[in-house]
């Protein structure tokens, strides 16, 4: 398994890209994990899937964007956590 990374690690290593994080620190009060091991990474998002849906799956990870992202001028963007169990087939 990959090594646990500070959030600042993570964010050097992999801006600008979508990464889903396992044996992650996500403190409730802080906007972005402390923490964790990158399971996936990709600049796209269709590659970051399908390099996420590979087996064995987690029990528990999180995905993010690392970076700012570039919307157009009157977006308004939401942060929002969502944890998924993947079911056994």
């Amino acid at each position: 398994m990959a090594q646990k990374m500070t959030w600042n690690e993570i964010r050097q290593l992999y801006n600008r890209e979508w990464i889903e994080l396992v044996d992650y620190d996500w403190p409730e009060e802080d906007s972005d994990p402390s923490a964790g091991v990158v399971r996936a990474h990709a600049s796209d998002r269709n590659t970051f899937y399908s390099l996420a849906n590979r087996e064995p799956r987690p029990k528990d990870s999180a995905i993010l964007f690392v970076g700012d992202t570039a919307a157009p001028k009157g977006t308004i963007m939401c942060a929002s956590l969502m944890r998924l169990e993947h079911a056994k087939s």
